[in-house]
C-alpha cells in the first residue's frame, strides 16, 4: 500500500453526508424493454446471478457502492469501460447527486442499443451516452476523463496493456476504479479456482470466461504502479470467508 493522499471512500447513508438514498433492492421492473427480445432483457438477470455466484456479493448493492464512491468523488466526467448490462451508468446518471456526465462503452451494440432505449426511457440520455469500441484502445483523448470505472472485468483483459490505456485517457489526479476479486495464492485457494473454472466452462459454458486471471492484493497493487499510477488504495467490499478466500474488492488507483 503506497502512503500519500488518501481516496475518500465514504458511505452517502451516513449522518454527517446525506447526499443520495440508494435502493439496494433486487432490479427493477423493465417493460419498456418489450420491444426488445426476452433473451436481451433476460441478460442482466444471467449476470446478476453470476456475479452472485462468483463474488458472494449482490450485484445491485456492488454496483451502488461503486455510485456512491463517484459521487463523493464529485468528479463530472466518467468513463464506464465496459457498459455490459448499463446498471452502473444509468444509477449514476439517475441520481440526483450526480452532475457530471457519463461515457459508456461496450463493444456488443446489442447490449449498447438495449442500453440507449432505456436510457431514452428513463429521461437520462443527456446525461449518459453509449458508445462503441474496438478493443484494447477507447477512442478518447489523452486526459479526458475524471474518473474511469471497470466493474468485474479486469480479470479478462490484458492487465498490463489495460492499465496503460486507461491511465492514458485520465485526467492527472484522475482516478481507476476497479471492482474486481482478489485472490490469495493458498494452495486451497488454487484448488477451488481450479473448481470454479471447470464448472464456468463445462457446465456455464463459457470457455473465455473460466480463462479469467485473477491477482493478490501484491500482485496487482504492482501491475498498477507499473502502470504509471502513484497511489493505490484498496476496500474489501465483505469479510472473506477465511484467510484463504477471494474477495471482491474496491480498488482505487490515482494518476
Amino acid at each position: 500500500m503506497a502512503a500519500g493522499k488518501t481516496i475518500p471512500v465514504k458511505s452517502t447513508r451516513s449522518a454527517s453526508n446525506r447526499q443520495a438514498t440508494f435502493d439496494f433492492t433486487p432490479p427493477r421492473p423493465r417493460p419498456f424493454l418489450a420491444d426488445l427480445p426476452r433473451r436481451i432483457d433476460s441478460y442482466e438477470e444471467g449476470v446478476a446471478r453470476f456475479f452472485q455466484w462468483r463474488t458472494g456479493h449482490d450485484y445491485y448493492a456492488a454496483v451502488d457502492q461503486l455510485v456512491e464512491f463517484v459521487i463523493n468523488t464529485r468528479r463530472r466526467k466518467v468513463v464506464d469501460l465496459l457498459a455490459d448490462t448499463a446498471t452502473f451508468s444509468l444509477r449514476l446518471a439517475g441520481s440526483k447527486s450526480f452532475e457530471g456526465r457519463v461515457y459508456a462503452f461496450d463493444n456488443n451494440i446489442t447490449l449498447l442499443e438495449r442500453a440507449r432505449q432505456r436510457a431514452r426511457h428513463l429521461k437520462l440520455d443527456t446525461v449518459v451516452e453509449f458508445l462503441e469500441f474496438t478493443e484494447p484502445r477507447w477512442p478518447l483523448p489523452d486526459c479526458f476523463a475524471d474518473i474511469a470505472v471497470s466493474i468485474f472485468d479486469l480479470h479478462r483483459r490484458d492487465a498490463g496493456q489495460f492499465l496503460s490505456e486507461t491511465i492514458r485517457i485520465l485526467v492527472p489526479e484522475g482516478y481507476l476504479l476497479l471492482a474486481e476479486m482478489i485472490e490469495p495464492k493458498s494452495q486451497r485457494n488454487r484448488m477451488s479456482l481450479l473448481w470454479k473454472r471447470a464448472v464456468i466452462r463445462y457446465l456455464q459454458k463459457d470457455p473465455d470466461e473460466s480463462q479469467g486471471v485473477y491477482y493478490d492484493r501484491e500482485e496487482l497493487v504492482g501491475l498498477i504502479f507499473a502502470a504509471g499510477f502513484r497511489q493505490v488504495v484498496i476496500q474489501e467490499l465483505r469479510a472473506p470467508a477465511t484467510s484463504h478466500s477471494g474477495v471482491l474488492s474496491l480498488v482505487a488507483a490515482t494518476k
